[in-house]
């Protein structure tokens, strides 16, 4: 039976004083030391030489222990600072000592992907912005296209019947406010039923949109013009006297009366017969409207080609 100590069994050279050493060193006792005589025989180095390898296994476990407490403190705090990015903010920063170690190159990357990040987020909010006032433009420019579409007659491009007789009753009720005069004209064309009949609906077509012209090209810009019905047109007169409207409505007719279509071999004269009616103060649109109609008919019965004031 083997009678020897622990320590004899390891090693039964080394001494005793070095094996106590090895094992504190083993237990976490990283600041144990042998004592020294100075004597400089083989004990003495024999510490020596321990307690140099114990001070630089403490150094190295002091300094891993420190790493290790800065770099969870530095975690700590990227982890707020990515908290603060989550929320958008871009601004912050890790701060850097430079030292190129672990916990100094994990700021450096952090701060670069926040500077990636607020460049991206950047961008991404610029084309946002570009997007929505594209957005908006389309918008406005689609509602434009409908609001003409709704307003607009498509073959004439005048005022349809729905809007012009809106915008009559505007116009009377802010002639009605301010006392101001107004005139309204019903044009229609002469025999257009057999123009149409005889000669196709394209010939019908290009009178309308002569005879628009016409009107177009002399009326000033704030008159409104738009189509009432088949051949016939109404004319808005704003702050004009039933006389003003008799002098402008004869230039139209006499403008008319010079054009003609050209079909096929065929040259087809145009005209047409004009009524007018100036708005009397608080009369309903329906009222001066009818006036205007019977002074309307009463062109056409007077032989057409002319202008007819009601009064």
């Amino acid at each position: 039976m083997d009678s020897r100590t622990a320590e004899e069994k390891i090693n039964p050279d080394l001494p005793p004083a070095l094996i106590e050493g090895f094992e504190q060193i083993c237990a976490g006792n990283f600041s144990y030391r042998l004592p020294r005589s100075l004597l400089k025989d083989a004990s003495d180095l024999t510490a020596f030489y321990f307690n140099t390898v114990a001070e630089e296994i403490e150094h190295i476990i002091q300094s891993t222990k420190e790493q290790e407490v800065r770099l969870s403190g530095i975690l700590e705090n990227l982890s707020q600072l990515l908290l603060r990015v989550a929320a958008g903010d871009f601004s912050v920063e890790a701060p850097r000592d430079f030292s190129g170690d672990t916990a100094d190159v994990l700021a450096f990357l952090v701060n670069n992907t926040i500077q990636e990040l607020d460049l991206y987020m950047k961008a991404a909010r610029q084309k946002a912005e570009a997007d929505r006032i594209q957005l908006e433009a389309l918008v406005a420019e689609r509602t434009r296209e409908l609001h003409l579409l709704a307003t607009t007659d498509v073959l004439t491009k005048t005022f349809n019947r729905r809007h012009i007789i809106e915008i009559a009753d505007q116009e009377i009720s802010r002639s009605g406010r301010h006392g101001h005069d107004l005139s309204l004209a019903m044009l229609d064309l002469d025999h257009f039923k057999s123009v149409n009949d005889t000669f196709g609906q394209a010939a019908g077509d290009t009178a309308l949109l002569m005879a628009a012209d016409a009107m177009r090209s002399r009326i000033r810009s704030h008159d409104r013009l738009g189509r009432y019905g088949g051949e016939e047109f109404l004319l808005i007169i704003p702050e004009t006297h039933i006389a003003g409207a008799l002098v402008l409505a004869e230039k139209i007719r006499a403008a008319i009366e010079k054009m003609e279509i050209k079909s096929g071999e065929n040259r087809i004269p145009l005209s047409a017969s004009i009524g007018l009616a100036q708005w009397q103060m608080s009369e309903p649109l329906d009222s001066v409207l009818t006036r205007a109609d019977a002074a309307l008919y009463r062109a056409k019965d007077n032989g057409r080609n002319c202008v007819v004031a009601d009064k």
